[in-house]
């Protein structure tokens, strides 16, 4: 072999190396660009047991009865994914993204109590410091068994309105979210876990300010029609100071600060999004007019959480208790067209008021008129 051609092949061999190298230092930067470093610069712990340490291989973030949330994010589009580790004991593992402040965000938490069922885990907006899953259970879930000996990959992807929740299986979503219930709000990024030990490790967020479409996501076309979508929301006030009220003639002075809502895509009114619960105040009325061409009787389907009283044209026609194990101790009280009652309409406007009490897993009223 001659010296041209020695030459020749050491720089090919010098060039090769040299675009590998480049290529190598595309590739890693990146991924180490998104990772987030586990350590108490990063994070802003709060609650009773939160602390980073080696766990299972790796460094981790552990977390009970206590909350962490990352420093110096700005987030409302992209892709979060991180490990977490946990026991089959009764807790909520979460994380809350595009959040506002501790009351008011987009939420994803995790059941490991209900490993393999279909509430193993939840998507739920959060307003005003209450969660919705009773408001907002079907859809919003995936049937998932977790590993208790190692380590479970998440990753949540957040397009705009959409959204998908992968559990492990990283190549079909546990669940899609068609519609976010929060407006699109940049916002932070915190974890959570309520009543044991949970460790989350290999945390990355990759933001993507011009989203596509998700194709996982396909429109079902849910059709409202009949449903009761334009409420007021009174202010709220003690539940028993309607004890003995059977007209609301002469509830009058409970009757204020009244607050338009509308139905979201579901039907569905969150009376959250106009106020939390206050100290010995946990209803509030819901009220709406049914306007009807001659005087008939319609059948009402409708759904409530957690308690109600009906009032039709001011007089009390209905009581309920919908609450979580109210019914029994499997009883979950989440809402749906589950109750009827027949309306005696009057020609013109008629007027029918929900009293709702809550106590937790959402607030709300859902109502649908039948032809």
């Amino acid at each position: 072999m001659n010296k041209l051609t020695r030459m020749t092949k050491t720089v090919l061999v010098l060039s090769v190396c040299y675009v590998f190298l480049v290529l190598s230092i595309v590739y890693v930067l990146p991924a180490n660009a998104n990772n987030i470093e586990l350590n108490n610069d990063n994070f802003t712990l709060e609650g009773e047991k939160s602390e980073f340490i080696h766990y299972k291989g790796k460094t981790s973030l552990l977390l009970n009865d206590a909350s962490a949330t990352l420093n110096g994010i700005s987030f409302i589009n992209g892709v979060i994914e991180y490990d977490v580790a946990f026991t089959a004991q009764r807790n909520f593992v979460g994380i809350k993204f595009r959040q506002q402040d501790s009351e008011n965000a987009e939420e994803f938490y995790i059941r490991p109590h209900q490993s393999g069922n279909p509430d193993a885990n939840q998507y739920t907006p959060v307003f005003n410091g209450l969660a919705a899953w009773q408001l907002y259970h079907h859809g919003f879930a995936g049937k998932v068994s977790y590993n208790f000996d190692g380590w479970n990959h998440i990753k949540i992807v957040v397009a705009d309105k959409q959204g998908e929740v992968y559990i492990n299986d990283m190549h079909k979503p546990a669940f899609t979210i068609k519609e976010f219930l929060r407006p699109s709000t940049t916002g932070s990024i915190s974890f959570s876990s309520a009543m044991a030990d949970a460790y989350i490790a290999n945390i990355s967020i990759v933001k993507n300010e011009q989203p596509k479409l998700l194709s996982t996501i396909t429109a079902d076309n849910v059709m409202l029609q009949n449903y009761l979508l334009h409420w007021q929301i009174s202010n709220s006030f003690k539940l028993t100071a309607l004890d003995k009220i059977t007209n609301l003639e002469f509830a009058n002075d409970l009757m204020s600060n009244w607050t338009p809502i509308s139905a979201d895509y579901l039907g569905i009114i969150n009376m959250a999004k106009v106020q939390g619960l206050q100290e010995n105040k946990s209803t509030a009325f819901a009220k709406t007019i049914i306007n009807s061409d001659k005087k008939q009787i319609k059948a009402l389907r409708f759904g409530y959480s957690d308690m109600v009283k009906v009032y039709f044209n001011k007089q009390l026609i209905y009581q309920g208790n919908n609450g979580f194990r109210s019914r029994d101790y499997r009883y979950l009280g989440t809402i749906g067209l589950f109750d009827t009652l027949y309306l005696p309409l009057n020609e013109g406007k008629n007027e029918l008021v929900f009293a709702v009490s809550e106590r937790f897993g959402g607030w709300g009223v859902l109502a649908k008129l039948e032809d």
